[in-house]
């Protein structure tokens, strides 16, 4: 999945000022790209079999959550709100 359709996912509601953002504002694209990597990670410590006592699961949920309030930061901006 690219980075966009993942920015997408988290905000269905705003696709078309995502996409936007996305090839026009260089940081809300950087922004997508931690957003996708930190996604990866996170699927990739899930799957471990001891993925309950990863500490690394939390980090990236709160990494993910931080990415989140920036891009809402970001849309909101754009959307005038």
């Amino acid at each position: 999945m690219r980075a966009v359709d993942h920015a997408i996912e988290r905000f269905p509601d705003h696709a078309e000022a995502v996409r936007r953002l996305y090839l026009s504002d260089e940081r809300f694209r950087a922004i997508c790209e931690d957003l996708s990597l930190a996604l990866s990670s996170l699927h990739h410590f899930e799957r471990h079999p001891d993925a309950g006592r990863r500490p690394e699961i939390d980090d990236f949920r709160e990494v993910l959550r931080e990415l989140e309030a920036e891009m809402r930061s970001h849309l909101n901006a754009a959307l005038g709100g």
